[in-house]
């Protein structure tokens, strides 16, 4: 004999209508299912991912995810507060990290080069497949980004997000207002190609520069006495071949190899390994910066300025 169906009446608050069907939208609407299920398993069957919510009320008391429904009540459901606090007691959700880092799914790569233009720690490949992800967010303590509900719906995720834009500006800012980034901007420290840090080739020559050794291992010049060759086994302190140089970033106008012999000083090995728009180091001396990993050289152009303008239009300065 079949056991009769249970009943509950559920009100999900805000944007978490979204992940519902039109009509139960921005109203109460009763839910029938069998036996006792936790309240986050139903919550998940709606369509709502756990990481989504931040406060369940049962007949206006906080449980959490694992409470268990027995038919009847009435179940409030609401997203994360911006605006006042309700008390760490009532919070669903877990501790934030100290640190914010991302790990983000294969479609929000053009996400992924804005939160490290703004100098966020951020993993992005597009190739990664759904366990990659999972494993680099549980073991590598990182904020899983994604536009897809099941993969949020997944019980190895504890610190993930949806994404409910669908444009790339819209969704950085969707990120800073979650996690309130904006006072942790630090822009144009991080690489928008590998997530390698970005340093400033004037700020400690003698250690970024592989065409400048550190004064106290010096080899002494051609005309020195003393002059000797590397004994054996010593590391060569020359560069490695760079190889085939990085694609350009979207937006960076394209290289081209400048016409005058390299000058002597700090940035000539810098001219003759990387193409680079006529004049620039004339003109910015004192801000080319190189990724300390893949050694993309960066420097300001006609492209800052466009993408502090399309950041600004989402109310991201930088």
């Amino acid at each position: 004999m079949a056991r009769a169906m249970r009943e509950c009446e559920f009100r999900f608050y805000e944007e978490l209508g979204d992940f519902l069907l039109p009509d139960r939208r921005k109203r109460s609407f009763i839910h029938a299912f069998d036996g006792t299920p936790s309240v986050k398993d139903r919550i998940e069957s709606l369509g709502v991912p756990h990481t989504e919510v931040d406060l369940i009320l049962v007949d206006g008391e906080p449980v959490p995810f694992s409470h268990r429904l027995t038919g009847g009540e009435r179940v409030a459901v609401y997203p994360m507060f911006e605006r006042f606090e309700l008390g760490s007691a009532n919070h669903l959700r877990p501790q934030p990290l100290r640190d914010p880092r991302f790990v983000l799914d294969v479609h929000l790569g053009r996400l992924a080069s804005y939160l490290r233009l703004l100098g966020f720690d951020t993993l992005y490949r597009n190739d990664y497949d759904d366990e990659d992800l999972l494993d680099i967010s549980r073991t590598q303590h990182r904020i899983l980004l994604s536009r897809d509900t099941g993969l949020l719906k997944r019980s190895a995720v504890t610190h993930g997000a949806f994404l409910h834009a669908t444009d790339p500006r819209r969704q950085l800012r969707e990120v800073c207002d979650r996690f309130q980034l904006d006072a942790r901007i630090a822009p144009f420290t991080r690489c928008a190609r590998c997530n390698g840090m970005v340093e400033p080739l004037m700020s400690a020559p003698d250690q970024h520069d592989p065409d400048r050794e550190q004064p106290e291992k010096r080899d002494p010049g051609q005309r020195d006495p003393a002059r000797r060759d590397p004994d054996p086994g010593e590391p060569d302190r020359r560069d490695p071949d760079p190889g085939t140089p990085p694609e350009r970033e979207p937006g960076q106008p394209p290289g081209v190899d400048d016409p005058r012999p390299p000058r002597p000083g700090k940035h000539a090995g810098v001219m003759r390994r990387r193409t680079i728009p006529p004049g620039v180091i004339a003109r910015h001396p004192e801000a080319l910066s190189r990724c300390r990993d893949c050694r993309q050289l960066y420097w300001p152009g006609s492209h800052l300025v466009r993408l502090r303008q399309r950041l600004a239009e989402v109310g991201v300065p930088i």
